[in-house]
């Protein structure tokens, strides 16, 4: 896996890396393969808040504690991060969530019936 921040922003890459931050060579939290791949799926928009969510994914996890000792760090992060997504999903204007579905039958499909004839629906005239 590899690591590269083009700073003139020559690259989808570098530009999704620039819009998340993660532009540190010592600390990053993406590899570009990641970053390439959620770029080919949509758009450099779309790619920056699929990256900002996986890190926020990541930043959830629960902190190191031993007994004694707790290190916990992640929480501060986390919020940046969330401000971060929410600055980004306005900037680029999309959707934060997105979700499908489609209902073919207002009937049950064990049913013989084949249209919307007699099906009730929830008002209280006769």
């Amino acid at each position: 896996m590899t690591y590269s921040f083009d700073a003139s922003l020559g690259t989808d890459v570098s530009l999704v890396r620039f819009h998340v931050g993660d532009t540190n060579v010592e600390g990053y939290y993406l590899e570009d393969e990641t970053i390439q791949y959620f770029v080919t799926a949509g758009s450099v928009g779309s790619a920056v808040i699929a990256c900002i969510k996986y890190i926020i994914s990541q930043l959830s996890k629960p902190d190191f504690r031993l007994d004694w000792m707790a290190v916990s760090n992640m929480e501060a992060a986390r919020k940046g991060f969330e401000n971060l997504l929410a600055q980004k999903v306005a900037e680029f204007g999309l959707p934060l969530y997105t979700a499908s579905s489609t209902i073919s039958q207002p009937y049950r499909a064990d049913s013989k019936q084949d249209s919307d004839v007699g099906v009730y629906d929830g008002s209280t005239e006769q």
